[in-house]
């Protein structure tokens, strides 16, 4: 029977025996000794199962303590180990490599002192069986058992006694056992902080501290004394390599990064076939296999990473990390399309730049020997991208803003190397990777997002897709650029040096500003603007359902939410950059001087469009005339409001003038006006013929209103007309010019089918003879007849000479005579 069953069993007997003890009559429980010795040889047989229970449990304990005792000795070496490699430690790899090798220790701490913690607990469930058995003897022994019964249970006490005494040594056992433990993790924990706070300065050093230059006359011993230095930590990490226990922890993660990575396998591939069954192209499936592929194999050097020696650490990471860059490349580019995969990728000769860097500062190879060879790589990388900048079409503004900046900013960072400052051009062509990629992802995303409003164009596109939309390229880019920075901070130095730089602050007087201010302040910005896309879109669908909201009402409510959210965003700047409202005070009793003085005019005008947005005496839409000229409201702004006339000139009026000034509205509270024709037709027409034949060129036209309905006025006698006037009500002034030409046209066809002559004035000149001025023009007439005659006369003589001998070729007529 099991320990456990056999304890019930037992409890069940005790109780029965107690009950009928305690239900039979008092003088029959001292005469039944078949009762009592029922219930001692229950409690025997108790006292007997937590006896064996105890010493199972003592000997699972020194089992346990063994083993514990070798495992403390095994991580007192690894401590002994690190604390060597601690205090050799030079640069900030080193640091790192101590670091992560002080937590996995701390993990493997924390782990070996849960033992004790578990025994504790399995101790005190025996505690509290023994003290249950000592309540219950207790109260048997305060009731009457007989004398002959007396000494049984003495036997059974001391068996308590023993138990308590044994239970209080494995206690103190146990508190022994913890102290080592506690007293390695305090150390743990004290190690990491002192690194902790060691590691940012140690990574400012490390990137600023120069070495011997390629051309400086200490280089060729700095060098030996570099490769001196490398062999040795090689050679030390290899025959720490070599021991039994660093190649069953390398063998031991390897195993489990090769499972996780499969994991990550098949997860990428069951993603693949579901892309496929939902229209996924072939090239963006492969793309997408190769991504994975790429992940899986970073997921397992990050897995083998855990496991191995603490010294491969750093390596192991930095090729996941490259892994991992190197998916997000060819994530970015499934959404590209046929042409630009044709072109020369940039973003994978920059990722072979990030991934050289990263190994060779995480190899810890010579800086002396990375210095000029990455310099010669830069300078190679630099003439390639200028090539692909020259072969970009213009028609890509990103592409070739990209490769002119990568062009022109690889051989300063190649000078840089060769000057002994190797890691600092690492980390910049890092951050030129991460820079690239980032604008890469943000053009992708706001492509996809304006795919996806002109797929949904008929229909109505969810409203996270036009907030999106809204945010625009900028905010994108700036999301992905300080995701991948985050990640840069993981690979160089830790998340520490990245909250350390987001966090220092450059304070000019009561004002602090900060690159963790600026963030904000940015993502402030765009978040007022999606709340702005928000509120309108919310707006717009209020006026699409509420035909009765009127005209102009949701320009102006569009126009209210907008300066109420940007002055919401306006006070959360102030409160992000530390002002106070003293300063602001002070600031506006300065600025209120000037407004008395300059800047009363634009305090005018923008008064005047709040009381134009909210007194709607003027709204977008209206159409309005300005002394001579007529135009259509478009927007009133905060300084004035804009016009566009009928020949498509856009008048800025200031606000001011509209409100103090004589505005006519012409659609203030309805878009309809009347406009009447003037007609003349002549004298004797058929009057009821006209009038007939006016309503009906008005019916033809479709922006006449029917009610009120069109009217024809016989006006006047005039001069030489019978004057009619055609009254019409249009359905909306903007249309007036075309639809009275209209009503023109319609006119001027049916009159003259009809046969009526529309009049025009006419005026007739009688001329007459005069006497007087026929005697004073005689003489001139007489004299002007005789040169005539003249004239003539010389013309027949001539014409009769030439007549009488052949004309030959070169002849020249006479001097004196008429050609």
């Amino acid at each position: 029977m099991p320990l456990k069953s056999a304890l019930i069993a037992v409890w069940l007997i005790l109780a029965l025996a107690a009950g009928s003890w305690a239900a039979a009559p008092a003088a029959g429980i001292g005469d039944s000794d078949q009762s009592w010795t029922l219930v001692l040889d229950a409690l025997d047989k108790q006292g007997q199962i937590m006896r064996g229970r105890l010493e199972a449990f003592k000997a699972r304990r020194d089992l346990e303590i063994a083993a514990s005792r070798a495992e403390l000795e095994h991580l007192l070496r690894d401590r002994a180990r690190l604390a060597l490699w601690q205090a050799t430690a030079s640069d900030p790899w080193e640091i790192r490599t101590v670091m992560a090798g002080l937590a996995r220790l701390r993990r493997d701490v924390d782990h070996l002192s849960q033992r004790p913690q578990q025994a504790w607990t399995a101790l005190e469930q025996n505690v509290a069986l023994i003290e249950s058995f000592r309540d219950k003897l207790d109260d048997i022994t305060r009731r009457e058992v007989p004398e002959r019964f007396r000494d049984n249970l003495a036997p059974t006490r001391k068996q308590l006694a023993d138990l308590g005494t044994e239970i209080a040594t494995l206690r103190d056992s146990l508190a022994d056992e913890t102290t080592p433990l506690r007293e390695l993790g305090e150390q743990l924990k004290e190690a990491e902080s002192n690194l902790q706070s060691s590691l940012a300065p140690a990574w400012k050093a490390y990137y600023t501290d120069a070495n011997p230059s390629l051309f400086s006359g200490s280089y060729l011993r700095f060098l030996g004394e570099d490769i001196e230095d490398w062999l040795l930590w090689s050679n030390l990490c290899l025959e720490l390599l070599r021991t039994p226990a660093m190649l069953d922890m390398a063998a031991q993660g390897a195993g489990v990064g090769v499972v996780a990575a499969l994991v990550v396998m098949g997860l990428a591939l069951a993603v693949r076939r579901l892309g496929a069954r939902h229209g996924l192209s072939a090239r963006a499936q492969a793309s997408f296999v190769r991504a994975g592929a790429c992940a899986a194999g970073g997921v397992g050097f990050m897995v083998l990473a855990q496991y191995a020696p603490f010294f491969l650490f750093t390596l192991l990471i930095s090729v996941s990390e490259t892994l991992y860059a190197a998916a997000l490349v060819h994530l970015s580019r499934l959404a590209l399309r046929d042409r630009d995969l044709r072109r020369p990728a940039v973003l994978w000769p920059t990722w072979r730049l990030f991934a050289l860097g990263l190994l060779l500062e995480a190899g810890r190879y010579p800086e002396s020997v990375t210095g000029p060879a990455m310099a010669v790589v830069l300078l190679f990388a630099a003439r390639g991208f200028l090539r692909r900048h020259r072969a970009t079409p213009k028609d890509l503004p990103l592409e070739r803003a990209i490769t002119a900046i990568l062009a022109y900013a690889l051989p300063p960072l190649a000078v840089c190397s060769l000057l002994g400052l190797p890691q600092t051009a690492i980390l910049c062509a890092s951050g030129l990777f991460y820079v690239t990629l980032a604008l890469r992802f943000a053009a992708l995303t706001v492509r996809f997002l304006a795919s996806l409003e002109v797929e949904r164009a008929h229909g109505r596109p969810p409203l996270y897709i036009g907030i999106l939309t809204g945010a625009g390229f900028p905010f994108f880019f700036m999301a992905f650029l300080f995701l991948f920075l985050w990640l840069l901070s993981n690979q160089y130095g830790g998340e520490n040096v990245f909250l350390e730089v987001l966090n220092t602050e450059t304070r000019i007087d009561s004002v602090g500003i900060s690159l963790q201010k600026l963030v904000l302040l940015l993502l402030g910005f765009y978040v007022t603007r999606a709340v702005i896309a928000l509120s309108a879109a919310f707006i717009a669908d209020i006026a699409g359902r509420r035909r009765a909201v009127e005209r102009g009402a949701k320009s102006t409510l569009l126009r209210v939410s907008t300066y109420f959210w940007w002055g919401l965003y306006a006070v959360f700047s102030l409160s992000v950059l530390g002002l106070s409202l003293t300063s602001i005070a002070v600031v506006a009793g300065g600025l209120s001087v000037g407004i008395g003085f300059g800047l009363q005019t634009t305090v005018n005008n923008f008064v005047s469009g709040l009381i134009l947005l909210f007194g709607r005496s003027i709204q977008a839409g209206d159409t309005i005339q300005i002394g001579e000229g007529e135009g259509v409201v478009k927007e009133v702004n905060i300084r004035n409001t804009e016009v566009l006339t009928r020949e498509n000139a856009t008048v800025f009026v200031p606000n001011s003038e509209l409100v103090s000034g004589r505005i006519v509205n012409w659609s203030h509270k309805d878009p309809s006006v009347r406009r009447d024709i003037n007609i003349g037709v002549a004298y004797g027409s058929d009057t009821d013929k006209v009038r007939e034949l006016l309503l009906a060129a008005a019916g033809q036209c479709p922006a006449v209103l029917e009610n009120p309905a069109p009217a024809v006025l016989h006006w006047d006698f005039g001069p030489s007309t019978l004057d009619f006037k055609l009254r019409v009500w249009l359905a909306d002034v903007n249309n007036a010019v075309s639809s009275l030409s209209m009503i023109r046209t319609a006119i001027d066809r049916l009159f003259r089918e009809a046969g009526i002559e529309i009049a025009f004035p006419q005026t007739d000149l009688h001329l007459r003879t005069a006497p007087a001025l026929e005697h004073l023009a005689a003489p001139h007439f007489a004299e002007t007849a005789r040169l005539l005659a003249a004239v003539s006369s010389r013309l027949d003589a001539l014409e009769q000479r030439l007549a009488g001998r052949p004309a030959r070729l070169g002849d020249e007529p006479d001097k004196g005579t008429m050609p």
